[in-house]
């Protein structure tokens, strides 16, 4: 099962045994001013982690993680693509996973 630290959370990409799941999670980065370049899936973690830390967890499972495009905002020169993010805050002991 892969797994990444950001900011002392864990994020797996997939659902480890044992886990006390806490609630689920979401965000986007959809800043139109901007340019994709310059924005990356650290920025969805940091926001991500402290939520993740607010709700007492210490994980996001189920992890998943791409980028969006829409043809609107190209016709407006504006940047056409974000990245989004979901999952579930969980406690996981981070052990278990290796």
């Amino acid at each position: 099962m892969y797994f990444s630290k950001y900011d002392g959370v864990l994020f797996v990409e997939g659902d480890p045994r044992g886990a006390t799941i806490i609630r689920p999670i979401s965000t986007e980065d959809d800043r139109a001013w901007g340019q994709s370049q310059l924005k990356s899936l650290d920025t969805l973690k940091k926001t991500m982690a402290a939520e993740v830390k607010k709700a007492g967890g210490n994980a996001v499972v189920r992890f998943s993680y791409g980028q969006r495009n829409t043809f609107w905002r190209s016709l407006f020169s504006l940047d056409n693509v974000w990245w989004y993010a979901s999952g579930v805050i969980a406690n996981v002991d981070e052990h278990s996973l290796h």
